[in-house]
């Protein structure tokens, strides 16, 4: 005990990760445990919200679609939150000047945000395991699925709050750091783009069950989840693209020089793969509208909304000396117009499932993965953002390293 008491106050040079340095490990951990922490809080929204409307239109797809999901979470939630534990030991190892400094500005919200967990589980627990005694009272079922998606927001509404702090920092305790500039633009990105991700996703791997199902029935439901899953991810995304205005916004205003550096330093060609992605799933899901009911003017805004996100895609260099924003103009068409081409190409209610066709099975897996790497590649653009700075402005990276030492004596009670 005394060898270990002592070593705090030895001069130790911090670890480095070999090959890949010590941000990217970082980032790696923690983007796989947001693949699966980030699905299971958007299903958990997704869950009881199908199983109400499957309630209310007495329609059985539903359920089973939202009792997929309460499986799905069930099998994948203590993994995300294991990830989660490792990932923040990892970051404790490298960077612990960083870690302990941040920890001590949010210690009594990442209490609450790692506690509430438990409150999670037992929800997801009590939601799937007694599924069938609740098939008489669907209304305190579907209220614990509520409830329980209600707990693992907590922890997205206090993580947030340390996110976005890294990047837009204002300094204090309390309040004034929790709710800094960026945190409520994020908050609602983030939210949004759970429930569009995820359904995308979904939509992907229903399309791949359809095309392995041998059973008629099966085959169709699996392109009825498809279809309706790739309707959310759609109309979610276009509202997770107008939060994401905002929350680029509140960075230019927070922290200007990161925004500025993001956009104009070493990695500005990330948004130019960003945008790439969003045309993808906003071309794909025109696609689809137009294979699924073909409408006459389907060809005509499926093909304005492909110049379009061609637009959306181009370099800086390519448009005119101050015409930049006719980028930001295109995207907003190709939204509008990808909604208006979902509005016309909606089938009649209660109508008949189709099989679907080859083609839309590539569409809805293309969609699907892209979705992913669309959301996988937001955190890394964030993080970029960031250039040198562990917190920006106030921590540099290679302060972050090494053994921390308390300020002053009598500092901790």
């Amino acid at each position: 005990m005394t060898y270990a008491a002592g070593s705090f106050s030895i001069d130790q040079p911090g670890i480095q990760f070999p090959l890949i340095g010590n941000r990217w490990a970082v980032g790696i951990f923690f983007l796989v445990h947001i693949i699966f922490g980030s699905f299971t809080m958007g299903a958990l929204v997704l869950g009881p919200t199908y199983e109400w409307v499957g309630h209310r239109r007495e329609d059985p797809r539903f359920e089973r679609y939202a009792r997929a999901l309460g499986n799905v979470n069930l099998k994948i939630f203590s993994l995300g939150a294991t990830l989660g534990g490792f990932a923040v030991i990892v970051v404790t190892a490298l960077y612990p000047k960083f870690f302990v400094a941040l920890i001590t500005i949010f210690f009594w919200p990442a209490v609450i945000a790692f506690s509430i967990w438990f409150l999670t589980l037992a929800g997801i627990l009590l939601y799937n395991l007694r599924w069938d005694r609740f098939r008489l009272h669907k209304g305190a079922h579907i209220l614990i699925g509520y409830a329980t998606a209600a707990t693992e927001h907590i922890f997205l509404f206090i993580i947030v709050a340390l996110d976005s702090y890294l990047l837009t920092p204002r300094s204090g305790q309390g309040a004034s750091a929790f709710f800094n500039p960026s945190y409520w633009p994020e908050l609602g990105h983030r939210f949004v783009g759970n429930l569009s991700w995820a359904s995308f996703f979904i939509a992907a791997v229903a399309a791949v069950y359809a095309a392995g199902s041998r059973i008629p029935a099966n085959r169709l439901y699996f392109h009825w989840a498809a279809r309706t899953s790739l309707v959310v991810g759609f109309v979610t995304l276009a509202v997770q693209i107008a939060l994401g205005a905002l929350f680029v916004e509140s960075i230019k205003q927070g922290s200007p020089g990161a925004f500025h550096y993001s956009l104009e330093g070493p990695f500005a060609w990330l948004w130019l793969v960003q945008a790439t992605f969003i045309a993808i799933l906003l071309v794909g899901s025109n696609i689809y509208f137009l294979q699924s009911r073909p409408t006459p003017l389907g060809p005509i805004l499926t093909g304005i909304v492909i110049l379009a996100a061609l637009v959306t895609m181009a370099p800086a260099a390519l448009f005119p000396k101050g015409l930049f924003w006719l980028r930001y103009v295109a995207l907003g068409v190709a939204v509008l117009l990808s909604l208006l081409h979902w509005l016309i190409s909606r089938p009649r209610a209660r109508a008949m499932t189709q099989d679907l066709r080859r083609s839309s099975q590539v569409t809805m897996a293309v969609t699907g993965a892209s979705a992913l790497l669309l959301f996988l590649l937001m955190g890394v653009i964030r993080t970029t953002a960031r250039s040198d700075y562990t917190i920006y402005g106030v921590m540099k990276e290679s302060d972050s390293y090494g053994v921390f030492q308390a300020p002053s004596k009598g500092y901790y009670p």
